[in-house]
């Protein structure tokens, strides 16, 4: 029989936490915070699990840990949810925390910057980088389409995008991404289409084949229903030896009791089978091969679908 932590003693977990973070022992309660949701979050069914994480957000606990500019933008949700592009750019290191940046916010800033989860988004980035370069040595004229596509960060760290051998089209439902990306890359002539994924689904968009059709941040927030139909429309675009590449992060992810608790950021955590599992509906025969693989902190896993 499980033995599950009462009510009582996560209370107390929040008032140790809350009180090692205020006098300065901010890195042993916050490893030990984190320790303990993931504990209880293989633990606990999902409607006390669920219960967890109002006890948290009510606690004073919670108003401290806002100081940190991760926990505070993905709790704010300011453009609706948790992962948006200015996340990802904090994430990077690509944008500072702000002047209004307090000591213990700074603390906590250092702490959460290091942690697994974003170094495995830091990866990411990379990983997209050199998939981009892989297919731009071997198919002249490459064209990549990157569906919701934030920021496209990635873009900085290729080589073939720098020396212009590749023909890029951002697709995301957030104007403000793609106005950002229209300022900050035109010099690559980058083409940037405002669309949703419903639009995608409802083939109401003339998307032009690719070479490379990749979702990153995407397939986390999708459920398994849309995400294998957009699995199969996404597959439609690709060109005859181009590939398809999606990422989603996995139940290995031991920040994601903190991110459910403290952020209110809720993913879907799929494991490489189940990620498998979404390519599903595409006819066998339309599949040259299926490559599979995890970064190195098996927090994301990556599956490659190439066709024939």
């Amino acid at each position: 029989m499980t033995m599950l932590l009462p009510t009582p003693t996560c209370l107390e977990m929040f008032d140790q936490t809350h009180d090692g973070v205020l006098r300065g022992d901010t890195l042993r309660a916050m490893g030990e915070l984190r320790h303990t949701l993931a504990r209880l979050r293989s633990q606990l069914p999902p409607t006390e699990w669920a219960a967890v994480g109002e006890q948290a957000r009510q606690h004073p606990l919670h108003r401290v840990l806002l100081e940190s500019p991760f926990t505070r933008r993905a709790y704010e949700k300011p453009r609706g949810y948790a992962g948006d592009a200015i996340l990802m750019d904090l994430i990077y290191g690509l944008t500072a925390p702000g002047d209004d940046l307090s000591a213990l916010g700074g603390m906590l800033y250092g702490y959460e910057f290091d942690s697994p989860c974003f170094r495995s988004v830091r990866m990411r980035r990379a990983i997209l980088a050199a998939e981009i370069d892989a297919v731009a040595a071997s198919r002249p004229g490459t064209r990549v389409l990157s569906v919701a596509s934030g920021h496209l960060r990635e873009i900085e760290w290729s080589r073939a995008v720098r020396a212009g051998s590749v023909e890029l089209t951002a697709l995301d439902q957030d104007r403000d991404s793609l106005e950002c990306i229209d300022r900050a890359y035109g010099r690559y002539g980058v083409e940037t289409v405002g669309a949703t994924i419903g639009d995608v689904l409802r083939r109401s968009l003339q998307l032009r084949s690719a070479d490379l059709v990749y979702a990153a941040g995407l397939y986390d927030y999708l459920q398994d229903d849309l995400a294998r139909a957009l699995t199969t429309a996404l597959f439609r675009v690709v060109s005859p030896g181009g590939r398809l590449l999606i990422a989603n992060f996995t139940p290995a992810t031991h920040d994601a009791a903190f991110m459910e608790t403290v952020m209110d950021w809720n993913l879907v955590y799929r494991t490489a089978g189940d990620v498998r599992r979404l390519a599903a509906a595409i006819p066998p025969d339309e599949i040259a091969a299926v490559d599979q693989f995890c970064d190195d902190n098996e927090h994301v896993t990556y599956m490659r679908l190439l066709k024939r």
